[in-house]
């Protein structure tokens, strides 16, 4: 039986995947629509301020809001915040309609933006606690590919619903999606991280302060390194892009180019998840499951960052760029997969969602700084995919040198092992 049928076939497995995908599908949405919605009545500059004041505060409220759920319960959590999330955005539409002024738009959005219900992360920690080592693989494959499906259909519905009948329209499926995930989850009992078992003895020390939770692992710091240039390169991949065609004025080829780099991240997902994790074959200690799983992510980034420079290359033969968009994405789903399942391992014990909360928001700044690369060197668009091709391949060093997986909480051997990723 392959790993997406017994996934299937599973009923609790079955409903986190339906929460996965009501919970994707809002994230590729939510940038067109706060866009149509804030542009209502105020200008486009507003809008981006408001698009981008709500990232911000996503950003910001990331690991606390990661962190809330582990020590209250993830279900709690994300209903708390999303009934404040609704009646922020709520808001925002109301003053839109009603020609507020563009600072309380903003400002608005901001809100929205720090209370997000963690169901990204969320869903990660979720599939860690309960997919079986079989088929743990394909869940985070699974996740990774409701990810790229709603960067193509997100954009494209929302826009299709604000333009044929109004940005409520769009705003309005986006929150029955986010609320619908949030019953799913809220619906489940006992959803706090459980404590490790069999964790090794350790001799007493004396109490050191919670706050830095899941950054005393030095393993997840590594992996937040990585995460933040992949992000860097996907950005800037989407922005070099974007100025290649705009320069080529040939500006509707920006959106099947990118739907190309998103389906083979989906093809590459695909294939991940559906090999079958070998049952038991982590030892307990998780030092060679550890180090084999880093030396997998090393030359996935190494995959992922020979597609960008082939990418980067096809830029000096327009035309190749249609054949080099796909393999660019190829491996960027299984690096992310298998990013966020390590991050979970990485994690402290009962600090699985505050650790993805906090991969989350370092990825987001990672976004920023790569489009603010690519957007300074996009009078020559070529060069704006070679920095991409640069972040990737920085990251795969990185990883190769053994600092991004392979290490625990407190540097040594992880007490856990990343279950569902086969060692090489």
């Amino acid at each position: 039986m392959t790993p997406y049928r017994q996934l299937l076939r599973n009923p609790v497995l079955r409903g986190l995947a339906v929460a996965d995908a009501c919970a994707r599908l809002p994230q590729g949405m939510v940038s067109i629509t706060l866009l149509m919605v804030t542009a209502v009545h105020a200008s486009m500059t507003t809008a981006g301020l408001a698009v981008s004041c709500y990232a911000l505060g996503q950003g910001i409220t990331g690991p606390l809001r990661g962190r809330l759920a582990d020590r209250y319960g993830l279900g709690r959590v994300c209903a708390t915040c999303g009934c404040a999330y609704g009646l922020a955005l709520l808001g925002l539409l109301s003053a839109a309609l009603a020609g507020a002024p563009a600072a309380l738009l903003i400002a608005t959005a901001g809100l929205a933006g720090l209370v997000v219900p963690p169901l990204s992360p969320g869903m990660r920690s979720l599939w860690s606690r309960h997919a079986a080592a079989g088929v743990r693989q394909a869940a985070f494959a699974f996740d990774a590919v409701m990810f790229d499906l709603a960067a193509i259909v997100g954009p494209a519905l929302a826009s299709g619903l604000a333009v044929g009948l109004a940005p409520a329209a769009a705003l309005g499926l986006m929150l029955a999606l986010t609320g619908v995930g949030i019953a799913i989850i809220a619906a489940r009992r006992g959803d706090r991280a459980p404590a490790r078992e069999h964790a090794p003895a350790r001799p007493q020390a004396p109490a050191r302060p919670s706050w830095p939770g899941p950054l005393r692992s030095r393993s997840l710091r590594g992996l937040l390194v990585i995460g933040a240039l992949v992000n860097i390169a996907l950005s800037a991949t989407e922005v070099g892009l974007t100025a290649y065609v705009r320069h080529h004025h040939v500006l509707w080829a920006a959106g099947p180019l990118l739907a190309e780099v998103s389906a083979g991240s989906i093809v590459g997902s695909l294939l991940l998840g559906a090999r079958s994790s070998p049952r038991g074959s982590a030892p307990a200690s998780g030092g060679t499951s550890a180090s084999g799983t880093g030396r997998r992510l090393a030359r996935l980034l190494a995959c992922y960052a020979v597609g960008l420079a082939a990418l980067a290359a096809a830029g000096l033969a327009a035309p190749l760029l249609a054949v080099a968009a796909p393999l660019a994405g190829l491996c960027l789903g299984s690096v992310l997969a298998l990013l966020f399942s390590l991050a979970g391992s990485a994690a402290p014990a009962g600090r699985d969602t505050e650790a993805q909360g906090w991969l989350n928001s370092v990825m987001n700044g990672g976004a920023a700084v790569g489009a603010a690369l690519a957007g300074i060197t996009a009078g020559q668009p070529v060069l704006a995919l070679a920095i991409a091709a640069g972040a990737g391949t920085v990251a795969a060093t990185y990883a190769l040198s053994g600092r991004g997986a392979g290490s625990g909480p407190g540097g040594g051997p992880a007490p856990r092992p990343a279950a569902g990723v086969p060692s090489p």
